[in-house]
Order: structure tokens, then sequence, then C-alpha cells
């Protein structure tokens, strides 16, 4: 008898300790409400998997600050009636101040290496567009 109860105990606690965690994951969790969508053309040829790999990267830097929910997605475009953009680059971020200080934020500043710079710099940004969330 008095296993079961220790069992049954145990059970609880584990129960209790996880109902916790999920809802404290909720509460940190933040909403992001700025995106920025850039259209990117790539005269060269650049391997998608290089730049995955690079926001892959800044992306690790940005949950180290502490925006885990913050970051980059980057899309290969696939269209027949505009051949001239081959990327799409989104960001997303929680608002303007946390884009700010994201972005002035020495881990993320060197997330970038002098190859990365390269790449992008070698890319022509032809369209880069903000939105705000509307409430």
């Amino acid at each position: 008898m008095k296993k079961a109860i220790f069992l049954v105990s145990i059970i609880f606690v584990i129960a209790s300790c996880t109902q916790k965690s999920k809802e404290s994951e909720e509460i940190t969790k933040i909403e992001n409400t700025l995106k920025s969508v850039s259209l990117l053309y790539d005269s060269l040829g650049i391997d998608p998997s290089e730049l995955l790999s690079m926001f892959e990267r800044i992306n690790k830097a940005i949950d180290s600050i502490g925006y885990p929910d913050a970051g980059y997605k980057l899309w290969i475009i696939q269209s027949d009636s505009t051949k001239d953009f081959r990327f799409m680059l989104e960001g997303y971020w929680p608002n303007q101040a946390i884009y700010d200080t994201i972005h002035k934020n020495e881990l993320y500043l060197n997330a970038w290496n002098a190859d990365d710079k390269k790449v992008w710099s070698s890319m022509k940004n032809i369209s880069y567009n903000r939105f705000l969330l509307v409430k």
C-alpha cells in the first residue's frame, strides 16, 4: 500500500512540474508585431544552403540574446512572373524597440562573419518592406 501511495505521489509531482513549465512557456512567449521582407536578386548563383546556414547561426545569436521567437526565415522564390527575384528574407520581430536592441547587441553583430558580409553585400536588395501587425 505504501508503494502505491508513493508512486501516486511521484506521478502527481511530475504532472505538476510539467504543467507549471508549460504555463511559464506560454507566459514568456512574445507576440511578433513587426515583420520585414526583403526580395533579393542573386546574380552570382549563391547556394541556398550557404545562406541558410548563415541565418541559422544569426538566429542562434538572437536566441542567445533572449528572443527565441524573433529572427529570420529564408525562402526561395518560385515564380514564372518574377524571374529577377531569387530569395525572400523574412524577418520577424516583437516590436521596433526589440528589433533595435537585437541589431545593436554584440552577439548579433559578431554572428556576422567576414564571409557572411561578403555574400550578403554581393546580393542586390530589390525590395525591402516593413509590416506592422494591426490589432
